[in-house]
């Protein structure tokens, strides 16, 4: 199950990357196809939220460190896996989620690009400051 979080989340940042591109280069002929694309990000950020989530109910350590609670918070490592980690990566799907939605509502291609610039600029600060980039580095080089 963590090789597959790790896969969605490079897939999650290309995602949004191409999202970014469209957004900037497409701003007078947005149309579906770039629309698709922000919608394609919001799936696989909501793939990769039920991964995650499913890591984080069944993972041994992520138990051990859930009955340490107290211990755990003294620890920035394991309280940035614990909560951290989880709780902007809610927040980024929720950020994917609302773009989408507005990129989708939005009359006009400059709207609609702007929209998507904006929403996916957020989804990716907020999914770039919680990656643990030395693990997910880490998992292709070992």
């Amino acid at each position: 199950m963590l090789k597959f979080h790790n896969v969605l989340a490079w897939l999650v940042l290309a995602t949004a990357l191409l999202v970014l591109v469209k957004a900037l280069t497409a701003r007078t002929t947005w149309g579906d196809a770039e629309t698709s694309w922000v919608r394609r990000l919001t799936v696989l950020a909501h793939l990769q939220l039920v991964a995650g989530l499913t890591l984080w109910f069944v993972s041994p350590a992520i138990a051990a460190a859930r009955v340490a609670m107290g211990a755990s918070m003294k620890d920035a490592a394991t309280r940035r896996t614990l909560v951290e980690h989880p709780t902007l990566m809610v927040v980024a799907v929720i950020a994917a989620t609302v773009t989408s939605v507005l990129v989708r509502k939005a009359h006009g291609s400059d709207a609609k690009a702007k929209k998507a610039l904006v929403g996916t600029l957020i989804t990716l600060v907020l999914v770039a400051a919680m990656l643990p980039w030395n693990r997910l580095i880490g998992s292709w080089t070992a």
